[in-house]
C-alpha cells in the first residue's frame, strides 16, 4: 500500500516503480536523505534510487499498512505480539544505524512484507531518545480514535510487555516521557485530558507484577492455588492482573517446582518464613522502579481497582497500600523497589516476620482509602483462607 498522496505541504507521487517526493522545506530534504544514507541496505526502508533539488526517488515497495495488519489481529493477545515483535525488530535494528528518534512517525508509515517491517517516511526523524518513540507509540494504542478503552490499553501494555525484551530502556525516563506523550495525543486528537490514566499507565509500564503463591494453604486443606473461581484458578486470576507488566514473577516456597509461562519463577532461601521472604527475594529480582505484590488468593481483585490504585501519584511514598472498612490491607502492595529492598532485607536479617511492621518502622507508607474509588465492594480485597471463604464466593 503506497503512501497518501501529501504529507503536509510535502508532494509525493508515484511514477511506474517509483516513489517520487518533493519537499516543501529545504531541512526536510536534508534530513530524509541522510537518514536514507544512513540505512543503505538495511532493508528497513526503501531504496533511495536519486536525491537532488530538494526531491527523493525510492524504489516503490508494495505491502499490508502495518497498521491495518494490527487491526486485522483482533484482540487476540498472541496476534497483537506478534505484530509489536515485528516492529520492533526493525526498531531495535533503525536505532542500532541510526540512534535518533522516529519523532511523529507512526505506525501507518510502514508496510509489512512477509516477515519484516518497512517504513516509508522518514521525515520526521529526529534526535530523541527511545523512550520517548516507545512512550508515544504505546498511548497512540491507547487512546486512538476516540479515547481511552479496555481494549486500547491492552494493547498498549501488551506493546510495552513485548518491547521491554527488545530494548534496554530506562523506566524512569520513559515513565517520564507518557504523560507528555499522553497529552500532546489527546491535543491532537482533540480528546478531554485524562491525567490519571496516564499517570496509571506510566505506573504499569514501569512496574514489576509480582504474585506471592508460596503459602501452605494449611487452614483451605488443599492447593488454593489450582482451585477455581468463574472457570480459572485462582493463581491465573492473579497472574492475569500483572501479565504484560515488563517484568513478571511468581513467588513460591523453596523447593517448590512451580511454572507459570512467561514468568519467572522466584523461590524462597528460607523455609516457613512467611511472606516477607517471597517479597524480598523478588525485590531483589526487580528490575523495574517499583514492584507490585499480589497474592494467589484474592480472585475478586479487579482491574479497575487495580488501576486506580496505580495511577496515585508516587513522589513521596515508598510503600502504597489499601486502607477498607478502617483496616489496612496489606495486598495489593506496591513498593519502591530500590529504598524496600533494603529496608525489608533488613527486617528479615533481625527476624521481624510481620509485612506491615518491617514496612512501617522503616519506609514512608502512604494509605489509599479504598472507599473513595467507584464501584468499590469490600469482597474486592478478600483474601480466601478457608472451605467457608471460598463457598461464599462460589455459592
Amino acid at each position: 500500500m503506497n503512501k497518501p498522496s501529501s504529507t503536509l505541504s510535502n508532494t509525493v507521487q508515484r511514477r511506474k516503480d517509483r516513489f517520487i517526493k518533493t519537499f516543501a522545506s529545504r531541512s526536510g530534504f536534508v534530513r530524509e536523505q541522510g537518514i536514507y544514507e544512513k540505512l543503505k541496505g538495511s532493508g528497513l526502508v526503501p531504496t533511495m534510487l536519486s536525491a537532488q533539488d530538494g526531491t527523493i526517488e525510492t524504489q516503490y515497495e508494495e505491502g499490508t499498512n502495518f497498521y491495518e495488519f494490527f487491526l486485522a489481529a483482533g484482540n487476540d493477545p498472541a496476534k497483537q505480539a506478534a505484530c509489536f515483535e515485528l516492529f520492533f525488530s526493525w526498531y531495535r535494528r533503525y536505532r542500532e544505524l541510526t540512534n535518533i528518534s522516529i519523532g511523529e512517525t507512526d505506525f501507518r508509515d510502514f508496510i509489512v512484507q512477509g516477515d519484516s517491517l518497512m517504513c516509508l517516511d522518514l521525515e520526521h526523524c529526529r534526535p530523541g531518545s527511545a523512550e520517548e518513540d516507545v512512550a508515544r507509540l504505546a498511548c497512540m494504542l491507547a487512546l486512538y480514535p476516540k479515547g481511552y478503552t479496555g481494549a486500547g490499553l491492552d494493547s498498549a501494555k501488551l506493546f510495552i510487555c513485548v518491547g521491554s525484551s527488545y530494548l534496554n530502556w530506562h523506566p524512569e525516563t520513559l515513565a517520564k516521557a507518557v504523560p507528555a506523550a499522553a497529552d500532546s495525543i489527546e491535543g491532537t486528537l482533540g480528546l478531554k485530558k485524562h491525567p490519571g490514566m496516564a499517570l496509571y499507565l506510566a505506573a504499569y509500564f514501569t512496574t514489576a507484577g509480582a504474585v506471592l503463591a508460596g503459602g501452605r494453604s494449611s487452614r483451605m486443606h488443599q492447593d488454593k492455588r489450582q482451585m477455581e473461581v468463574d472457570g480459572r484458578t485462582m493463581l491465573e486470576a492473579s497472574t492475569s492482573l500483572v501479565a504484560a507488566m515488563p517484568q513478571r514473577m511468581v513467588s513460591v516456597a523453596k523447593g517448590e517446582d512451580v511454572q507459570f509461562p512467561g514468568f519467572e519463577t522466584i523461590c524462597d532461601e528460607r523455609e516457613d518464613i512467611g511472606p516477607l521472604e517471597g517479597i524480598v527475594r523478588c525485590l531483589r529480582v526487580s528490575r523495574q522502579p517499583w514492584t507490585l505484590f499480589l497474592t494467589c488468593d484474592m480472585p475478586l481483585l479487579t482491574d479497575k481497582l487495580l488501576r486506580l490504585f496505580l495511577s496515585y501519584p508516587k513522589e513521596d511514598a515508598d510503600v502504597f497500600l489499601f486502607e477498607a472498612g478502617g483496616r489496612i490491607q496489606t495486598f495489593p502492595l506496591l513498593l519502591r523497589t530500590e529504598n524496600a529492598v533494603r529496608a525489608l532485607q533488613e527486617a528479615l536479617d533481625k527476624d521481624e516476620r510481620k509485612v506491615q511492621d518491617a514496612l512501617k518502622n522503616r519506609l514512608k507508607v502512604r494509605r489509599i482509602r479504598a472507599e473513595d474509588f467507584k464501584d468499590f465492594a469490600p469482597r474486592m480485597l478478600w483474601n480466601i483462607n478457608t472451605p467457608e471463604d471460598y463457598q461464599e464466593i462460589t455459592k
